[in-house]
């Protein structure tokens, strides 16, 4: 613990974003160029996507540097005040947490974050028994003017299969740990939507048997999978639809379901971190 405490004391001093990121490395483009994004069917700027995503790189920081304080300040800005934010240090932001994420570890942001995840299975636990096997389903679609829907998915399975995984956790600032282990499982650990704490959870692409969402069929390629506990207890699933479109270009449709008894706000936030990922991945896919 002693060493986890340092690293982590560390990483902190180099993704303390408020205080500016000038020694970070260059970050990634900024995303948005030629991608529409809806939420709730209709749309939404994609300067609202960057600033909420600079939003939850300040909450990220302050978690990594324990600044329990900070991660409230961040966590009441973000998901009640969503008062604007700059964002024209965006990609060093993203560089600084990165390297931040990649200097602690995996193994030591498990240590980090144990209370946390503790707290929040207990939590799904909660409102799966509660759910009464209904589902809620958090929902986002962004349109691309350029790539295939062929082609993005195949760059996305590729992603997962060599578990590449700063293409993973590089993608929202709300993601500590995506790792494929040897079994084809995807681990998870990240923060969902408005949960506030941080939850481990497993995605197999292999089984479909938990998926509750409907398959659209006017979307001939989808990625789809189970999400489960450490112990194999379904608590939602995956559908990531896709198409091209006529003049060029393709659709998504990305869905993740929850149990029915998680809070409303959980379900809407969740679109904006949908947004936030998949805007990036597929801005990487066409790099």
């Amino acid at each position: 613990m002693t060493r986890t405490a340092g690293v982590t004391a560390a990483a902190a001093s180099a993704v303390y974003l408020a205080g500016g990121t000038a020694s970070a490395k260059p970050g990634s483009p900024v995303f948005g160029t030629g991608l529409r994004t809806f939420i709730g069917g209709a749309p939404v700027e994609q300067s609202r996507v960057l600033e909420w995503e600079r939003r939850r790189l300040s909450v990220a920081a302050a978690r990594l540097s324990t600044d329990h304080a900070g991660l409230l300040r961040g966590e009441l800005n973000s998901l009640l005040g969503r008062f604007a934010v700059a964002v024209d240090d965006i990609a060093d932001a993203r560089s600084a947490l990165s390297a931040a994420r990649a200097l602690v570890g995996a193994d030591a942001l498990r240590a980090l974050l144990a209370t946390e995840l503790a707290a929040s299975e207990a939590a799904t636990r909660t409102a799966l028994a509660a759910s009464g096997g209904r589902w809620a389903i958090s929902t986002t679609e962004i349109v691309s003017d350029r790539g295939s829907a062929a082609g993005f998915v195949e760059w996305f399975g590729l992603a997962r299969t060599t578990d590449a995984r700063a293409i993973w956790t590089d993608a929202c600032p709300d993601h500590y740990i995506i790792a494929t282990a040897a079994d084809g499982r995807q681990e998870v650990v990240e923060v969902t939507g408005g949960a506030v704490l941080a939850s481990q959870f497993f995605v197999d692409y292999a089984d479909l048997s938990g998926v509750r969402i409907p398959a659209d069929p006017t979307y001939p390629l989808a990625v789809t999978g189970t999400a489960a506990l450490s112990d194999g207890t379904v608590i939602g699933g995956v559908r990531h639809q896709f198409r091209d479109e006529p003049g060029g270009g393709f659709r998504s449709r990305i869905a993740v379901a929850f149990p029915a008894a998680v809070p409303g706000l959980y379900i809407a936030e969740h679109q904006w971190h949908l947004a936030c990922e998949f805007g990036n991945w597929i801005t990487a896919s066409l790099c």
